[in-house]
This record gives structure tokens, sequence and C-alpha cells, in this order.
């Protein structure tokens, strides 16, 4: 690394706007559910956060970062309480400690402990779930850095692979954070870069972040929500048929609407949708099809789909075994038209379905919100 490199990382992670002291609460939200809350507390050698995270299960979460001369990263520490009464340990803790570009990892596997090590850029710092004290973390360094757009790197406990993090100033108060596949958070901040509220609405996060005042009372919300966990947000499912002799099969992740409007909101109007959550989801036939007139051979294949008001297209992709952000093109074997209908009543959890008509003919539906869309489908 250049000479000129290094004082320029000292300067943005020295910066005043960096090591004031600050303390905050945040609220995160999922629709209408609360998904964690979290307080934390930042001096100049120590920010310390505590959390209670719904999802899965509900869990108690004590972090420190300590940082060392020049405000570098030294050392993460993690205490995660069992507070839901699901199976498995008390409490567990996790380190991470930094030095120079490398990071060694000791995370808890059964009786014993499991050691990592990965490389990072400078001035990396750690991921945690739904920790926004860390965000503001990498906000303030942002802001002390000047200009349009910051880089740096964060390491979730038990990875090797660092998360690459940009931040684009959008305005005087306002920034977008990509956390490697998470985002775009878009966040109003100060000019400290203490982060006043976030939205991941139309991206791959989905959660609205809110800064609140006053005392959070931490004890009485955790006991509340211990026995209320929120589970697996976004379940696996899968979907099987028989069409002429064809066995079909659908395998996706079903997201929930939890009060939110979903079309031209959560899922923006004529942008590819990975239709579903998490994962690509993945469609296979045994035998040749034809989908809305178009040849589909035999095989293995992804669907994605672009929404938008009063028509909808449906992608059939070669591409496989890929993550649902992991959209490209150039493996295209089809866009064909859908039919766009309204429900009488709304579907709360996203749904594919795959119905046999007889004849050798069914249809592939989508179903969520107060929207179905659907396409007819024969054996060949």
């Amino acid at each position: 690394m250049s000479p000129s490199l290094c004082s320029f990382i000292v300067a943005v992670l020295v910066a005043p706007a960096v090591l004031r002291a600050q303390s905050g609460q945040f609220i995160v939200l999922l629709g209408r559910d609360t998904l964690a809350i979290e307080k934390y507390t930042r001096t100049a050698d120590r920010l310390q956060g505590e959390q209670v995270v719904r999802s899965p299960r509900t869990v108690h979460r004590i972090y420190t970062v300590s940082f060392g001369p020049g405000g570098v990263t030294q050392r993460f520490e993690l205490v995660t309480h069992n507070v839901s009464g699901a199976p498995g340990p008390l409490e567990t803790r996790a380190t991470m400690a930094f030095a120079g570009e490398s990071v060694v990892t000791t995370v808890p596997r059964g009786d014993s402990t499991f050691t990592i090590r990965a490389k990072v850029g400078p001035g990396a710092l750690p991921y945690l779930g739904q920790a926004f004290g860390l965000v503001e973390e990498v906000a303030r360094r942002a802001r002390a850095a000047g200009g349009d757009r910051y880089t740096t790197a964060m390491l979730a406990l038990g990875d090797t692979d660092p998360l690459p993090v940009t931040v684009t100033r959008r305005g005087t108060d306002s920034l977008t954070f990509m956390l490697g596949g998470i985002g775009p958070l878009r966040a109003r901040v100060d000019e400290r870069g203490t982060l006043l509220g976030v939205s991941g609405i139309g991206g791959t996060a989905q959660i609205i972040v809110e800064r609140v005042g006053g005392n959070l009372d931490f004890d009485a919300l955790g006991k509340s929500f211990a026995s209320r966990s929120l589970g697996t947000l976004s379940p696996p499912d899968s979907v099987r048929a028989n069409v002429a002799g064809a066995a079909l099969s659908v395998r996706y992740s079903r997201p929930s609407a939890r009060g939110r409007v979903i079309f031209g909101n959560v899922v923006p109007w004529n942008q590819v949708w990975r239709t579903g959550a998490n994962e690509a989801t993945v469609f296979e036939t045994s035998g040749d099809l034809l989908i809305g007139g178009t040849t589909v051979p035999a095989g293995k294949y992804t669907l994605w789909t672009i929404p938008a008001r009063d028509a909808w297209k449906l992608i059939i992709n070669r591409n496989t075994g890929q993550w649902g952000t992991d959209y490209n093109a150039q493996y295209d074997l089809a866009r064909l038209d859908m039919r766009v209908e309204a429900l009488p009543l709304a579907v709360e959890r996203f749904t594919i379905a795959i119905d046999s008509e007889g004849s050798g003919r069914g249809v592939l539906k989508l179903e969520w919100e107060r929207t179905r869309a659907s396409i007819p489908f024969s054996r060949k």
C-alpha cells in the first residue's frame, strides 16, 4: 500500500466526525412487523450496541467494536442470548480480531469453537444483520471522507469473503448504501453522518429503519418479543404437477405482504423481479413444453417476471443456481406475455401454483396481494 493511501485512510478514520460521542436507538420494521430494536453508544475507541432480533427466532445480542489508534478496527465481540426458548445454548460468544488486512474469527461450534481466517481491505468493519449502529459508522466515515462516493468492506461472522460496501451521496442530507447484495438502502443523515432514517423499500432488504428518541424499554420489549419470533421471513416452498407425463416443479421462497402495498412499491413496476425471495426461483420440466406458444425444452430454468400495471412478462432463463438478484439477460430463453387479473380477496403470502387442465394442458399462476398473473402451457 502506498504511503499516500495510508495517510488518506488514517485521515478518514480519525476525523472528528467519527470520534465524537454519539448514542441512539433504532426500530427496524418489515411492513407492520417489528423485525428488530437496537440501541448503541459510540465513543472515541468503542462502539457498543444491544439488539433484540425476531427472525428466525428471537435473540438478544450485545456487540462491541474496539478501535485502535487512527480509528482502525481491532476487535469485534458478539454475545448472543437465546431468549425464545428454542433448542440450543442459552448464550454464545464469537469474536473477530482485525490486524492489518487480516481477520481471525472465532465462532462457536457445538461444545467447542471454530477459527476462520479472512482477508479484508484497510478500514474494514464487522457486519451484523439489522445492526444499524454499524451502518451509521460507515455513514460517518463516508461523511468524513467527503466526495460523492465512498467504498469500504464489512465482514460477517463466519464468512471469508467481505461484503463490498459502496456509499453514494444523493444530496446534502441523503446517502445510498449497497452492502454487497443488500440494498439499495436510502438513508437520511445529518452533517456528521448520523442516521435519521433508512428505507430499503423496492430493493432487496424491504425494511424501514426509524431512529427513535426517548428511552426504548429494551427489557419490556425483549420479553414481549421472546415468545413471538417471526420465523423465516420468506420460507422456501415447492409445487409439483404432472401434465401428460411431464413432471413439473417450481422451487421458490414466499415473502409475506405484512400490510404493505406490494406491486408498484415493494415490487417496483417495469423492473425485473426475482419472483419470490432469496435464491432465484427454479422451474424444472422432464418433458418439452409449449409455454405461451414458445417451445421450452425439458430441463432446468429460473423464472423471473417484469410486473407492470396492466401487463406482465414472464422470463424463462437458462442460468440456474444463483441468488435472486443475479439476473443475467444473456441467458434468457424467452420473454412471454402473461394474463393479469384482480383477485377478490388478498393473498398474504406469495404463491405459485401449477394447475392441470387435462388433455396435456395447464396454467402457471402467480398470486400475491390482489393480483394474479398467469400463462397457459401445454405438453409438446
